[in-house]
């Protein structure tokens, strides 16, 4: 039965767990303003900062039945607004990672317009994501924890228990699955795409 007053943490979570939106609501209005200024300073972006807080309610609602206490909610919401706004820092520094390598490496990008290049860059960013998730397991597992974690190929090894040259092998592996595909695909001209990918093969110490 859903309580009709709500006096204490003990009544919230429990009106909370019942799937009361007049529990969610409390939950929302003693949190919400702390975490968008929590978000905030990570990501320095209002609006962005708000749509992640608001996302974060949608997925505290889906697993309200988990939580026994107003701290574990309050835990999941900063540890998820926060991971949310690492993973969003995470995307941005890897496509201006990416915009960057592309953009200097080659003469031919200083001749179009912004439109032209722009539209060249999404679609190509777009093909990557896809064709990495199209990577064997272990070769997306390696390339996923390199390229879109920065992690180093001593680091993955010890994550995963494999030596440093399997590593380096899959690492390989992934990158001349990934720029075979990339090249038919005929995004980019071939000297980018073979420059772009020469960076990648690079052994990092």
């Amino acid at each position: 039965m859903i309580p009709s007053e709500i006096n204490n943490d003990v009544q919230l979570v429990v009106a909370f767990k019942s799937g009361d939106t007049a529990a969610l609501n409390r939950l929302w209005k003693n949190n919400y303003k702390a975490l968008v200024y929590f978000a905030d300073q990570l990501v320095r972006n209002n609006l962005l900062s708000e749509d992640i807080v608001s996302e974060t309610f949608v997925k505290l609602w889906k697993l309200r039945e988990n939580f026994e206490s107003v701290p574990s909610i309050r835990s999941f919401l900063y540890v998820t607004v926060r991971n949310t706004c690492y993973d969003h820092l995470r995307s941005q520094e890897i496509h201006t990672r990416i915009h960057k390598e592309i953009l200097y490496t080659s003469d031919y990008t200083h001749e179009m317009n912004r439109d032209d290049y722009d539209m060249m860059y999404a679609e190509y960013i777009q093909q990557l994501y896809v064709q990495v998730q199209q990577l064997p397991d272990r070769c997306k597992e390696i390339f996923s924890l390199y390229f879109f974690e920065r992690r180093t190929t001593k680091e993955i090894a010890m994550l995963l228990n494999l030596s440093e040259q399997t590593v380096r092998n899959q690492k390989t592996k992934a990158v001349a699955i990934l720029k075979s595909a990339l090249l038919k695909k005929n995004i980019l001209p071939i000297a980018i795409l073979l420059h772009f990918f020469s960076v990648l093969c690079a052994v990092e110490e």
